[in-house]
């Protein structure tokens, strides 16, 4: 049978297909160079496999390791909708024997379910950490809300000095009164023997020295209210993706 742009299957010799191009095949549309390279869509296939073209896949695409984009696999995405095969982490729910099977099998009803159908996990307005095995707070699939925390501020009391002003000595102001009571025998004022010595005097204070003075600030420690406030650096907010 002979069909434009078809392959014709003229032969089998042993387990080997020999293929053929009829006459009104697409120029360029297989290659197999001698070295085993073959182009899709060129003549000069560098690599086993060269595609000039997009590539559609019904299943997954494996390297030497394993799955190149294994199922569970959660990307942030500029977009609003997600692309084929991938779905948003917005908690919504898929059945498990749907398209979505493959990620259902790995991620199970791990974060919701309803029926029977799984969730995906909801990342709106959240950031992702890394899970930590064997800790119930930080384990796989754990989700938490804002820590709330004090701050707490300690001040020790502190000790200042004054400056030493030197050697000095202090008088009394003009109107400071000296008062102190004399026998007769010191009588000026003469009222019932008694001299109340009643004057107005500038007298010194005693000397003390050169010294200084030491005063004591002692400051309470304080605490801040609860803080359950968002804090976080300069951002932008993209939208999660998983694949399915």
């Amino acid at each position: 049978m002979q069909m434009k742009y078809a392959i014709s299957f003229f032969s089998v010799v042993g387990l080997y297909c020999v293929i053929t191009f009829s006459s009104y095949a697409q120029n360029n549309a297989l290659k197999i160079q001698p070295n085993g390279n073959v182009g899709i869509g060129t003549e000069t296939p560098t690599e086993k496999l060269e595609v000039e073209g997009n590539l559609k896949v019904n299943g997954r695409i494996m390297d030497k390791a394993g799955l190149v984009m294994p199922a569970g696999t959660i990307l942030p995405y500029a977009g609003s909708v997600a692309p084929a095969g991938w779905l948003l982490c917005n908690g919504a729910s898929y059945a498990k024997n749907g398209d979505q099977k493959d990620l259902y099998t790995i991620i199970g009803t791990m974060y919701g379910s309803d029926g029977d159908k799984f969730r995906v996990p909801d990342l709106r307005g959240s950031f992702v950490m890394g899970a930590v095995s064997g800790d119930a707070n930080d384990s796989l699939g754990k989700r938490g809300s804002a820590d709330v925390h004090t701050h707490s501020v300690i001040i020790p009391p502190k000790t200042f000095s004054t400056t030493s002003a030197g050697n000095h000595s202090h008088k009394f102001p003009a109107k400071w009164y000296f008062r102190s009571l004399k026998d007769a025998g010191w009588l000026d004022e003469k009222r019932n023997g008694i001299d109340t010595y009643d004057r107005i005097e500038n007298q010194t204070t005693q000397e003390a020295g050169a010294h200084t003075h030491e005063v004591t600030v002692e400051l309470p420690a304080g605490t801040t209210n609860n803080s359950s406030g968002k804090n976080r650096p300069q951002w932008i907010a993209l939208n999660y993706i998983i694949k399915y």
